[in-house]
């Protein structure tokens, strides 16, 4: 009976034994889903934009919901400073931003200061992409056989010109793609030669074709060519108003279905401004620049078609209020359609003018060149590093295409 004693004793010690490590195992495991369920709960709440913020005047901490900064600059590598506070570099993300209005900007050694106020919304990233401009532009020469009238196509693809060359006289093409666009960079193209009986290359306009395989030339006392560029011939038209109709109609058929297919209704208004002829659409086909009087003042005004639309952006742009009796600057599209190209002055009079970058919602303008210029339009290179004019640093007649660097 003794022994039966204490061997259930020994049994039961062991079974408690047993229990207890059964229990602490149990505990452990618990403890450890809980611990990876709070840290998970923890990193979704950081990652959605939640953050610790304490009340100075009440003394406690509260969760608020934040919002984030996705900052890039071109060129890359510059400071970004949030509300006068450095607080990375670009290109990247500033995380825990109090919803509301922010001032950002953006500096690099030898650009000017990129700066905008910018609003910043619970649980989104509010996305900046600052196009940074030099402070010593550096210009160089694009052609050197003279040029006159420049038209770009509409890809931004192509420049052409009239040129007085000594050896092949004409009109030429001018390819943009590519890097390091420069006068002994790139290979012009004679689109059609001057010969015995016509001078193509003293035209005074050129207009481009939607599909950029013709060229409607307009030479003196109104006289029109239609230049083929696949076969590089020419043919006086008579019907000069009926093609540039055509191709107008063409433009406004594409335009529509862009309209047509956008996710978001467009106002009545907007769309019958955005198939007229003062519409002028950026590279991207999703935004237009359009003018309204208003008084005596003149507004210009960006229509945003995109879908969706970038956190920040509204849909309509004001870029700027003029005076509707003072000379009206000439735009042309910066290549990112985020920006335009203004050229200012009485160019056509006093042989001079300014050039500046500004964003589509008026911020930022950035002067680019100031100086000699022998034509009121700028062009943006399609990978946006160079603006294109026509100027002359000499005291002939002879005016030449050139590059300003802004990066």
């Amino acid at each position: 009976p003794n022994m039966e004693t204490k061997e259930s004793s020994k049994k039961s010690s062991k079974n408690k034994k047993t229990f207890k490590f059964k229990k602490l195992g149990y505990m452990e495991t618990l403890l450890t889903f809980v611990i990876l369920g709070g840290i998970t709960t923890l990193l979704y709440l950081y990652t959605s934009g939640y953050r610790l913020q304490k009340d100075d005047e009440e003394g406690s901490v509260n969760v608020e919901r934040t919002g984030m900064i996705g900052v890039k600059s071109i060129p890359d590598r510059a400071n970004v400073y949030v509300d006068g506070v450095l607080r990375t570099a670009t290109d990247d993300t500033i995380a825990g931003v109090s919803p509301g209005t922010h001032n950002l900007r953006v500096a690099k050694k030898g650009f000017l200061d990129w700066e905008k106020d910018i609003e910043v919304y619970e649980q989104l990233v509010t996305d900046i992409t600052a196009v940074l401009v030099s402070q010593s532009p550096r210009l160089e020469p694009l052609t050197n056989t003279g040029a006159k009238y420049p038209c770009i196509s509409p890809s931004l693809s192509k420049l052409a010109y009239f040129s007085p060359d000594t050896e092949k006289p004409g009109i030429w093409i001018i390819p943009l793609t590519g890097v390091n666009i420069g006068l002994f960079r790139t290979n012009p193209t004679i689109a059609i030669e001057d010969t015995k009986y016509t001078a193509y290359s003293e035209g005074e306009e050129i207009i481009w074709s939607p599909d950029e395989k013709n060229l409607l030339v307009r030479a003196k006392n109104d006289v029109y060519y239609l230049v083929d560029l696949n076969s590089s011939s020419a043919q006086t038209t008579l019907k000069s108003e009926d093609i540039l109709k055509e191709w107008k109609e063409k433009q406004r058929e594409k335009r529509k279905i862009i309209i047509d297919n956008s996710l978001v209704k467009v106002p009545e208004e907007i769309v019958e401004t955005a198939l007229s002829d003062e519409a002028f659409w950026a590279p991207d086909e999703k935004k237009f620049l359009y003018t309204k009087q208003n008084g005596d003042k003149l507004e210009y005004w960006v229509y945003n078609f995109e879908i969706p639309l970038p956190v920040g952006e509204k849909a309509n742009s004001l870029v700027m209020t003029l005076d509707a009796n003072s000379p009206q600057p000439k735009i042309n599209w910066y290549t990112d359609s985020f920006h335009l190209i203004l050229v200012e002055g009485n160019v056509e009079e006093e042989k001079k003018g300014v050039v500046s970058l500004i964003r589509i919602d008026g911020s930022n303008k950035s002067e680019i060149y100031n100086n000699t210029l022998y034509s009121d339009k700028a062009f943006s290179t399609p990978g946006g590093d160079k603006v294109i004019i026509l100027t002359s640093f000499k005291s002939g007649d002879q005016t030449d295409l050139y590059t300003v660097s802004i990066r």
